[in-house]
């Protein structure tokens, strides 16, 4: 998942950079709203803990040195090393210095356990962080279709616009020529004004998402940027289920297993080889300072893991369990989800199906009562009518267009493809 973001936003970067802002595709939003959004940087701070601590932990093999030095009251009497008779009181009042070195030659297992850990946490802390740049998805396909469809009703709009404007030339001339009622020529001027109302209303529309568009991915969008339109195809052609969430699932149960292996660290016994110092001022035997030595084999072993063991294993197994129930909850949601959006995806194809002809024969009707108009035999509302109607069924024709490729996408990112 990390490499397949770090390869999309390289790519993107390029594109964008050698394009000069002139073509930006979905797929190059969705990198740069991964790039830009805060949290990527938790990749680094992740990879930067792990690195810390498998260093601190791999430290569990040097020397142990302690020392420890006391001045204080002895109570009771120190033996006493001296010949008979000689004078061994030095009071009660003493300096002792304690030195341990300790040296593990065996932890049973306890450092390449602990490591296993780190890096299994790490691996479920990165794919935490992927589920939520998932979510990126949505609100990029929200805005970009948005967009889209902002841009299609703008040309449907001037497509009426140019039809308008021609009619209004030619009346004006039959008016001019007394051929023409100057009333007609204000109609069309009130629907002209009625169109650059609604062009109005598209531009704030689109500025505004376009405004979130570009804080959202970290890249100015300006007039000279086109967005790129995804082709229809075949988009459903895969249909396996990829979320990142399925990582963070299986992350999630090699970091229980990685812990579980301190169940049987738990069991073995400690190795090593001590070294160990006192000093005593003033001296056991005489007034100076006594020495004491030892070195040898250690070995340490807490049989307290030998109670906890069964119940240990019964809690990672219930644990396992839980995240078994989530998977399995999380992969009947999105299965529902996909299944709706399909259902979604098949009547809209069924209603585009239809737009074409629609479009065909709304046009085809304009033009009837258009020739009817110029050659005095129809009114102007009859056109003005059938104008309008010729231009719903080509914004909802594009809405349709929009909405299927919408769909399309959001089911792409349901399914994680």
């Amino acid at each position: 998942m990390i490499k397949s973001y770090t390869a999309a936003i390289i790519f993107s970067l390029t594109t964008f950079a050698s394009a000069t802002a002139q073509v930006l595709s979905i797929d190059s939003c969705y990198a740069f709203a991964v790039k830009n959004y805060p949290l990527i940087k938790q990749y680094e701070l992740i990879e930067k803990t792990k690195e810390y601590t498998l260093n601190n932990a791999g430290k569990a093999y040097l020397p142990q040195v302690s020392v420890t030095a006391i001045e204080g009251y002895v109570f009771g009497n120190l033996p006493s090393f001296g010949a008979p008779g000689s004078n061994t009181e030095s009071g009660n009042f003493k300096f002792i210095g304690l030195a341990q070195v300790n040296q593990t030659i065996w932890d049973g297992g306890a450092t390449k356990t602990q490591k296993n850990i780190i890096n299994a946490s790490a691996e479920a802390d990165k794919a935490s962080v992927d589920v939520s740049l998932h979510d990126l998805r949505s609100r990029v396909n929200q805005l970009y279709f948005g967009i889209l469809l902002v841009d299609e009703q703008l040309k449907q709009l001037e497509i009426q616009s140019a039809i308008l404007s021609n009619n209004i030339n030619r009346i004006e001339q039959l008016n001019e020529n007394g051929l023409a009622y100057k009333t007609d020529v204000d109609e069309i001027k009130v629907e002209q004004l009625k169109l650059n109302q609604q062009k109005t209303g598209f531009n704030y529309t689109r500025n505004g998402y376009v405004t979130m568009l570009s804080l959202l991915i970290g890249a100015k969008i300006n007039e000279q940027t086109t967005l790129q339109k995804p082709l229809i195809g075949n988009l459903l052609s895969d249909t396996e289920i990829v979320r990142p969430e399925l990582s963070l699932y299986k992350s999630q149960r090699n970091l229980l297993n990685a812990q579980a292996g301190m169940q049987h660290v738990n069991l073995m016994p400690k190795i090593g080889l001590l070294g160990a110092g006192v000093l005593l001022a003033p001296g056991i035997s005489s007034g100076g300072a006594t020495t004491i030595g030892v070195a040898g084999l250690s070995a340490s072993w807490n049989i307290s893991g030998l109670y906890k063991n069964s119940n240990e294993k019964q809690l990672t197994k219930q644990a396992l369990n839980k995240i078994d129930v989530q998977e399995e909850t999380f992969l009947f949601n999105t299965k529902f989800q996909m299944t709706q959006a399909s259902a979604d995806i098949d009547k809209q194809k069924a209603v585009l199906a239809d737009d074409d002809e629609i479009v065909k024969l709304t046009q085809t009707i304009r033009e009837g009562y258009q020739l009817k108009y110029d050659t005095g035999v129809g009114p102007l509302h009859d056109l003005l009518n059938a104008t309008e109607k010729e231009s719903e069924a080509r914004a909802q024709k594009a809405l349709h267009e929009m909405q299927l490729l919408m769909t399309l996408y959001n089911y792409k990112t349901i399914s994680g493809n």
